[in-house]
């Protein structure tokens, strides 16, 4: 996430050099101590979550993946690779995974919470800063800070796949990830489709008497 911001603010600098003091809130953001444990250290990752989803909910996989898994201990990586799947089959963002990260650290008392919490500070934008939408879309520096960081967002995506990808632990799993590419990336096919077809095969492994265990 500082990549992706400093992406952005060095594009703002480029484009407006005698002007610097551009989005100064973002950064203590980013910048703040995290919780101690407990349910103070899930609400601050599910504030995170939901403050920083910037490019859609997989830019902030790399962070839910390093909080979850390595700083709390809260799931296991093949665990949080299921979390991320349970969170795409949701009728809802991506971002929903962190309501299973909420429920590994504490239970349905620990999901529900964190649900809500993640979409707190979309809320909060919208009800707050929605009559200014329109004069930011128009506002340089912000015009020039999202065409910085969009490239990093992609780049931040990219980088989610790569750890999830690695916690794949049977041949089989890693064959559907290949299918599920070229699916996607060579014959253009939509995600839902691939998701559908992945989870069948899944179906059809195990039956088969293929290892499914994480």
């Amino acid at each position: 996430m500082l990549v992706l911001i400093g992406c952005g603010v060095a594009e703002v600098l480029v484009r407006t050099r005698p002007r610097i003091s551009v989005l100064p809130g973002l950064v203590p953001v980013v910048a703040a101590p995290a919780a101690v444990g407990g349910l103070a250290a899930l609400a601050w990752v599910a504030l995170k979550v939901g403050a920083l989803s910037y490019g859609g909910g997989f830019v902030i996989i790399p962070l839910m993946q390093h909080d979850a898994v390595h700083t709390y201990h809260w799931m296991s990586g093949a665990q949080f690779l299921d979390a991320v799947a349970l969170g795409q089959i949701t009728p809802g963002p991506v971002v929903q995974t962190v309501a299973v990260v909420g429920y590994a650290a504490a239970g349905v008392w620990g999901g529900l919470p964190a649900a809500a919490v993640v979409f707190t500070p979309s809320f909060l934008f919208i009800l707050l800063g929605g009559r200014h939408f329109d004069r930011l879309r128009h506002d340089v520096r912000v015009q020039a800070f999202l065409s910085g960081a969009g490239p990093a967002a992609i780049g931040a995506i990219a980088g989610a796949a790569i750890p999830l990808g690695l916690t794949l632990t049977h041949w089989w799993q890693a064959a559907i990830l290949a299918a599920a590419a070229l699916s996607l990336v060579v014959l253009r096919r939509d995600a839902v489709s691939a998701l559908l077809a992945a989870a069948a095969l899944g179906v059809v492994a195990a039956l088969a008497g293929a290892p499914i265990g994480t």
